[in-house]
């Protein structure tokens, strides 16, 4: 699984070339706020729409039943995107690559057709969709495996990315810490230690991913 790590090395320089992340990034959203809209429909709330912007950042309008399943729909961006990430190369070892793109292409469908509403999101889903469809009409095999090391790896590094912005703007600017300031106002409990847990859970996310599935 050597082969990886050039993936993941694609993924990082890509975080430096504005076009192709907001281009490639966009999967990373996607996964963050279809984690806040699975969430909120476990705990009988309700999704009203998601927005996915070029920026790479994206909002989930939900709306939650309780205190507790709003502190559980809130806290479920950053971690559905690190287990996503895990069981991504979970997978990709087991050899169930087919599996996951056609798991990634079911997220995206159910996305266009039910929650992504802004013009950005419906446009890169198009894309995302209309692509993966010539994969499979074409039966390419081998381009499909690809997609799916790179998507994986992508999320993987994005994920990493998001939770150490996340934890510096929780000590630095809270009001901006997003997911983290919105628990802080939850729970009371400081959006520094909710930005620390969301960094936690993706180092070790990678530990594991690189412990077991890559090395």
């Amino acid at each position: 699984m050597d082969h990886l790590y050039l993936y993941i090395l694609a993924a990082v320089i890509i975080t430096f070339i504005p076009f192709l992340k907001s281009l490639f990034g966009t999967v990373h959203t996607l996964v963050h706020e279809s984690g806040h809209a699975i969430a909120s429909l476990l705990t009988s709330g309700k999704v009203y729409s998601i927005s996915l912007y070029r920026t790479t950042e994206g909002v989930a309008f939900t709306s939650s039943r309780s205190w507790v399943s709003s502190v559980i729909v809130t806290y479920a961006g950053y971690t559905f995107a690190s287990v996503v990430s895990v069981l991504s190369f979970y997978l990709i070892a087991a050899g169930h690559v087919l599996v996951l793109f056609y798991s990634f292409l079911g997220l995206a469908l159910i996305n266009l057709l039910l929650w992504v509403r802004n013009f950005y999101g419906v446009i890169w889903l198009l894309f995302f969709i209309g692509s993966c469809v010539l994969l499979i009409y074409f039966q390419l095999r081998l381009v499909k495996e690809i997609v799916v090391y790179f998507l994986s790896s992508i999320i993987f590094v994005h994920s990493i990315l998001a939770s150490i912005t996340i934890f510096l703007l929780s000590m630095s600017n809270r009001q901006n810490s997003g997911d983290a300031y919105g628990l802080q106002k939850l729970t009371y409990i400081p959006a520094f230690v909710w930005g620390f847990l969301f960094f936690f859970q993706s180092v070790s996310s990678a530990y594991y991913i690189f412990r077991f599935f890559i090395s």
